[in-house]
């Protein structure tokens, strides 16, 4: 699993996402960061993931933030984000909704897409696998491990997939199955329909923290 470090000083938090690729993704450390910032911090993104400052500043123009700096250095893009008066009242607000349709983050890969968006802490992600998509000859080139790394907290809408873990355990999953997979395997679609599940990426994470755990 690839370490993210985070470290506040007084006024700036640093979210080190170098290395980060698959969700959650660099924009969503730093959007996760600002629902706890307090007006005038900055938020000091590193990460190597392709096009994010793009990604940043549509963003930042979005929440109402502002983008202060943004500099390539050795090995990783590090970009720096005000919060404004504007952006710190955005975060607070009571209740909220988004569309998928109309995600956080779009982004797509061979064979697949994934759509998402994070509402009060969790991260939900719709993910499109077209027949023929694997994990291990589509996304590794693009992740750099030897396995997928991400946990994945899911419910299955249309199609089949299976997942072998690492340890060589199996699972296949179709529509109406929720499930469970943890960091360290291969996944892959099954049949000839396109897979299309939610993934409630960070739910887990999330529940840790309030439990205190």
């Amino acid at each position: 699993m690839v370490n993210r470090n985070m470290a506040k000083s007084r006024h700036r938090l640093i979210i080190d996402s170098r290395g980060v690729w698959g969700p959650p993704t660099p924009l969503t450390a730093l959007f996760k960061a600002w629902r706890t910032a307090s007006f005038g911090d900055e938020l000091e993104l590193w990460a190597t993931e392709p096009a994010i400052e793009s990604d940043v500043r549509a963003w930042a123009k979005k929440s109402g933030n502002q983008v202060i700096e943004a500099a390539q250095e050795e090995g990783y893009m590090k970009i720096v984000v005000r919060i404004t008066r504007r952006g710190r009242m955005k975060a607070r607000v009571s209740a909220s909704k988004k569309n998928l349709g109309e995600p956080d983050e779009w982004k797509s890969f061979p064979k697949g897409s994934l759509q998402i968006v994070t509402l009060g802490g969790f991260t939900f992600g719709l993910r499109t696998l077209q027949p023929g998509w694997r994990w291990s000859t589509k996304v590794k080139p693009i992740a750099k491990t030897e396995s997928c790394m991400t946990q994945h907290l899911g419910y299955v809408i249309s199609g089949r997939m299976a997942f072998t873990m690492d340890d060589g355990t199996g699972l296949e999953v179709g529509a109406g199955d929720a499930f469970e997979v943890q960091p360290g395997h291969d996944a892959w679609t099954v049949g000839e329909d396109p897979v299309v599940f939610i993934d409630l990426i960070g739910a887990v994470e999330y529940a840790k923290k309030a439990n205190g755990k």
